[in-house]
């Protein structure tokens, strides 16, 4: 089961997206696409810092914002991302777990 925690600032802002194990092809597919789309969506459409660390193999991977942007991008998309997330999570419930 691919486990996905969310991890949220003072702010209730999204500090941290963490995917752990692996599952289904299919959804294991849906939850690397949408991770990397938010990855490369940060980089191109926002000013804040960010780290992110993916396994060689496994693809076990952390998103961690380190410094937020002024126009709320960043959060923005991080939000849509745990969206995605949760859309997945309510077709495919026995494939991933979403904690927030």
């Amino acid at each position: 089961m691919i486990e996905i925690r969310i991890k949220r600032d003072t702010q209730n802002k999204i500090s941290s997206v963490s995917v752990k194990n692996h599952g289904d092809p299919v959804v294991c597919s849906a939850v690397s696409i949408l991770l990397l789309n938010a990855v490369n969506s940060i980089e191109s459409l926002t000013s804040a810092l960010f780290s992110f660390d993916c396994a060689e193999s496994g693809g076990d991977a952390v998103l961690d914002i380190v410094e937020y942007d002024n126009e709320g991008k960043a959060q923005l998309l991080m939000e849509s991302l745990v969206l995605g997330y949760r859309s997945i999570e309510e077709s495919y419930s026995n494939e991933i777990v979403v904690i927030d």
